[in-house]
């Protein structure tokens, strides 16, 4: 296990920081080394390692990774990075599909590797649903869709990280990486999907996901939320975002998108869990 391995090209990785989302985080502060993380380290035992894996941008394992990086903008302490994940399917038939997934976000900042935990997630196409919604419930992210007729991209993920006190982040971290594995039990099917994340001003953002009100796809008819916002939108927050990470803010309300991955899911079905505000 490199620190290539880590994405730290430039800084050497001296301790890593594990944050599992929700109210301020939880933090793990881990002693690292060049081997990777000590055995007998709290992140060792919570199986940091398997994070840290590389990932192709198309594997027929689902596994699959997004390398990519936050604009110059600093993020003060207390403020609060949305990191969202949208996807397009194809090969969807008339049959219900669900597609699992479950990964981490990591970053190197000063020494210090930022390994964060997203919650599982489950996005089903369904000839029975005719409204397209996303809850936040039992730790993972549930969304529902019409089998046809979407116009756009999907929400499939989501998870807010607050910077750190008392410096917060400097901008232009460089690189972020997404990393996950997607999950199906319906063959052929292939995962095209992006990350982005953006910036809010509001100490209770990211304590209860519930409240966020998540915009769960692009089309601006498909969902209660009838309007041009990017699946991801926060729509009960839209008044707090500001410039950073990957946004602008303004009404970049998820930031700008990286680059697109494609994959295919590994069969079987997954069981859920993961971090984020109840």
């Amino acid at each position: 296990m490199s620190e290539k391995g880590f994405g730290a090209k430039k800084e050497q990785v001296r301790e890593a920081v594990l944050v599992v989302p929700g109210g301020n985080g939880r933090r793990i502060v881990a002693p690292f080394s060049r081997r990777g993380f000590l055995a007998t380290s709290p992140a060792a035992a919570l199986g940091l390692g398997l994070l840290a894996k590389d990932a192709r941008a198309q594997d027929p394992s689902g596994s699959s990774s997004i390398v990519s990086n936050f604009n110059g903008s600093d993020i003060p302490a207390g403020d609060w990075i949305w990191f969202t994940a949208v996807m397009k399917v194809d090969g969807l038939g008339s049959a219900p599909v669900t597609i699992g997934f479950m990964g981490s976000i990591q970053f190197n900042v000063g020494g210090t590797l930022y390994v964060v935990a997203v919650p599982s997630s489950f996005v089903t196409f369904s000839p029975s649903v005719s409204l397209a919604t996303t809850v936040f419930s039992n730790g993972q992210w549930i969304t529902m869709l019409p089998i046809s007729g979407l116009a756009g991209n999907v929400f499939f993920d989501g998870v807010a990280m607050q910077a750190p006190s008392p410096n917060g982040f400097r901008g232009g971290i460089n690189p972020v990486t997404w990393q996950g594995t997607f999950f199906s039990t319906t063959p052929g099917l292939t995962v095209k999907w992006q990350w982005a994340a953006a910036v809010y001003d509001n100490v209770a953002f990211g304590t209860d996901y519930t409240q966020l009100g998540v915009k769960p796809v692009d089309d601006n008819q498909a969902s209660t939320y009838q309007n041009s916002d990017h699946a991801g939108t926060p729509e009960n927050f839209k008044g707090y975002v500001v410039g950073g990470a990957r946004g602008g803010g303004g009404s970049n309300f998820t930031g700008s998108y990286s680059g697109t991955a494609a994959t295919t899911p590994t069969p079987g079905s997954m069981t859920g869990g993961g971090g984020g505000g109840s």
